[in-house]
C-alpha cells in the first residue's frame, strides 16, 4: 500500500515537472514581426538605386541578428520614378536563440527606422514591429511623412 502511494506521488511530481518545463519553454519562445514600407514619387533613378542600396546595407549591418536577416523587397518602378521598398518579416523560435538581441529588439528597431527617416526625409515610411517574449507582447506602429526627419511612434495595445 505504501509503495502504491509513493508511486502515485512520484507520478504527480513527474507530471508537475513536465508541465513546469513546458511552461518554461513557452516563456523562452520568441515571436518577432516587423514591417517597413518606404515610398516616394517623382524620384530620380539614381536616388532610387542609392536608397535601395542604403536600405540593404543598413539592414545587413544592423547589430541585432533578428533585424540583420531581413530581406528587402524592391518594387520600385524606374520608368515611373517611383520608389517602393518593403520589409515584411516574421520570426518564430520555440526557444530564443539570442536573449540579448530579443531583449534589445524594440530599441534597436526604433533606432533603425528613426535613422532611416533622418537619412531619407523625402520618403514616406510606415510600418510596425512587435515582440512576444517571456510572456509579454510589445507592439508599435510608426509613420514618417515626406519632409519629416523623424518617426511618430504609437504603442499598440494587446487584444485581451
Amino acid at each position: 500500500m505504501e509503495k502504491d502511494l509513493n508511486d502515485g506521488k512520484k507520478l504527480r511530481e513527474e507530471g508537475w515537472n513536465r508541465r513546469k518545463e513546458r511552461r518554461r519553454r513557452m516563456a523562452d519562445a520568441v515571436k518577432i514581426s516587423y514591417k517597413i514600407f518606404l515610398e516616394a514619387e517623382d524620384v530620380s533613378q539614381s536616388r532610387i538605386l542609392s536608397c535601395a542600396s542604403y536600405m540593404r546595407n543598413i539592414l545587413a549591418g544592423c547589430g541585432n541578428s533578428y533585424i540583420s536577416r531581413a530581406a528587402l523587397d524592391d518594387e520600385s518602378d524606374m520608368d515611373d520614378f517611383a520608389l517602393r521598398l518593403f520589409v515584411d518579416e516574421e520570426i518564430r523560435e520555440a526557444e530564443c536563440s539570442n536573449e540579448e538581441m530579443a531583449e534589445s529588439f524594440i530599441d534597436d528597431m526604433a533606432g533603425l527606422v528613426t535613422e532611416i527617416a533622418q537619412a531619407h526625409s523625402f520618403l514616406e515610411m510606415e510600418g510596425s514591429f512587435s515582440i512576444s517574449y517571456k510572456g509579454e507582447t510589445v507592439s508599435y506602429a510608426y509613420t514618417s511623412w515626406g519632409g519629416d526627419d523623424g518617426c511618430d511612434f504609437c504603442e499598440i495595445e494587446a487584444a485581451e
